[in-house]
């Protein structure tokens, strides 16, 4: 886990926050009022009340708004000082209609490929589902535990994002359809440890008998489990995780075409260029100039 986030908002009266998707992962809980959520990449708003829980999937930005025709305003300056320091509360409009608390998270590693490609944008986890309790009660902990300055803090803290982390994924999880996906194979123990071992070093050449080694499967049934459960052979995966991997630095990077390749495992940059446009068909100096609005599929996400 990287760095956390934790300031409450208090708003009133007519008002909307542009959030400018700064923020990997966040999970919120709405402790009085309601508010829309608006979220990039999802094309309904969301209505959520006292109760409910939702979670913000990526670095994408999205809007949180008192009604739908509210004219937004910044986020960031509400919710930090003009030195970046975090406020102890964030406040927009007039009066105190709505309360949200909750936590945002910046990963460290990057998980991209392996979480956020296999969530939807916007997970609503409504107050009267059964995971509701637990998720609103781990934000407490968490709120409480960020209030002062305690033994421990920074350890309990990580834990408790952690336990949060995990309490989302498994409502999702449970209400999603069928059981196939990368999340199920991330969340399975030996599939899982196998995911965690290419996702750490995407620049090692894997083999699939190395792989379910490190599973504890033979070559043949990890072969077969992970392709009927993530969708594509171990071989195809891992392409795709490094030009997803890949793609991400062309967007937000200035490195060389080259450095971005050795980066992801190849030796040289024709070589790469020729996987990268296999994926997304177009030249590494293409898409860095016109990158398409599609992602690549890692897996099923169901």
């Amino acid at each position: 886990m990287g760095s956390l986030s934790t300031t409450p908002l208090q708003a009133g009266g007519q008002w909307a926050l542009a959030f400018d998707g700064r923020l990997d992962l966040r999970i919120e809980k709405v402790v009085t009022g309601g508010c829309w959520v608006l979220v990039e990449g999802r094309d309904e708003p969301l209505r959520v009340e006292q109760g409910d829980c939702y979670v913000v999937v990526g670095r994408r930005r999205y809007r949180l708004a008192s009604d739908l025709d509210a004219d937004p305003v910044p986020a960031y300056p509400v919710y930090r000082t003009p030195d970046g320091a975090p406020r102890k509360v964030a406040q927009v409009g007039e009066g105190w209609d709505t309360t949200i608390t909750g936590a945002g998270f910046v990963f460290d590693p990057d998980p991209a490929p392996l979480l956020f490609d296999v969530l939807p944008p916007l997970i609503h986890v409504p107050a009267a589902v059964e995971r509701a309790p637990v998720l609103r009660t781990t934000l407490c902990l968490l709120a409480h535990e960020s209030q002062g300055e305690w033994l421990g803090q920074p350890a309990m803290m990580n834990r408790l994002a952690h336990m949060l982390l995990l309490q989302a994924l498994r409502e999702y999880t449970g209400r999603a359809e069928g059981s196939g996906g990368l999340l199920a194979a991330s969340l399975h123990p030996q599939l899982g440890a196998a995911l965690r071992a290419l996702h750490a070093d995407i620049t090692q050449p894997w083999s699939v008998a190395e792989l379910a080694g490190i599973a504890r499967m033979s070559r043949s049934t990890f072969s077969l489990k992970f392709r009927t459960t993530v969708g594509l052979p171990p071989v195809d995966y891992l392409l795709r995780v490094r030009m997803h991997t890949a793609a991400r630095a062309l967007r937000g990077t200035d490195h060389t075409v080259a450095v971005i390749a050795a980066s992801v495992g190849y030796g040289t940059e024709s070589a790469f260029s020729v996987a990268f446009k296999r994926v997304y068909g177009l030249s590494p100096s293409e898409y860095r100039l016109h990158p398409p609005v599609r992602r690549i599929e890692l897996g099923q996400a169901s």
